[in-house]
């Protein structure tokens, strides 16, 4: 495992050395037009879909974190996978980088960022989600998630303890990913369990 450990790790160093300015696009590029749409069908039932996000045109993600929030003990109100965040990268030289990540919940902490090798792009997913509890236990629905790059190398960041894998999505068979939309169950201050991200879904772009 250790070789594959330092594949990963200096794609990272250089990466973010290399950028002066990281820019959340905010939804700025929210008309960019895509071919496709990949998802996966064990997401969480419950939320709604908030708004999309995109990379500015010509780029595609190429790295991600996440913001988990940590496990409190079995008696707290636990949310896990609380957003995403995708880094946009056009593989020429600048000085921005931009990141989306649509709606994130309230909870939990970034993780650091986790980047594809040089010239390669994100292009399918795969969630980690616990199923429904039922009424006298806590749900945490989506728990982590895992990117396959274009070269196929897989990425994981440290997620939730909770749920299991389901099956990958399919995959940007042409450019990569280039916008995320999610399901967030809003926090409700009145109840007892609450979910944070219950579901996502990724935009194709050429």
């Amino acid at each position: 495992m250790q070789p594959l450990a330092v594949v990963l790790f200096l794609p990272f160093v250089c990466l973010t050395t290399a950028f002066d300015k990281i820019i959340s696009t905010n939804g700025t590029f929210a008309n960019r037009r895509n071919y496709s749409t990949i998802s996966v069908v064990n997401g969480g039932r419950w939320g709604d879909w908030t708004w999309s996000d995109f990379c500015p045109e010509k780029s595609y993600a190429s790295g991600f974190s996440v913001k988990v929030h940590d496990f409190g003990g079995f008696v707290s109100d636990d949310t896990s996978l609380n957003g995403i965040r995708l880094y946009c990268s056009s593989g020429h030289n600048s000085s921005i980088m931009y990141t989306i990540e649509s709606s994130s919940g309230e909870y939990g902490y970034w993780s650091g960022i986790r980047w594809c090798p040089q010239d390669s792009v994100l292009r399918s997913f795969q969630l980690k989600v616990e199923s429904d509890q039922g009424a006298l236990k806590d749900d945490t629905a989506v728990n982590n998630i895992k990117f396959r790059c274009s070269n196929g190398v897989v990425l994981e960041e440290s997620g939730g303890r909770f749920g299991e894998y389901g099956g990958w999505s399919n995959v940007c068979v042409k450019g990569g990913i280039c916008g995320i939309q999610t399901r967030q169950e809003p926090y409700r201050p009145w109840v007892t369990d609450n979910t944070g991200m219950n579901d996502v879904r990724f935009f194709c772009c050429e």
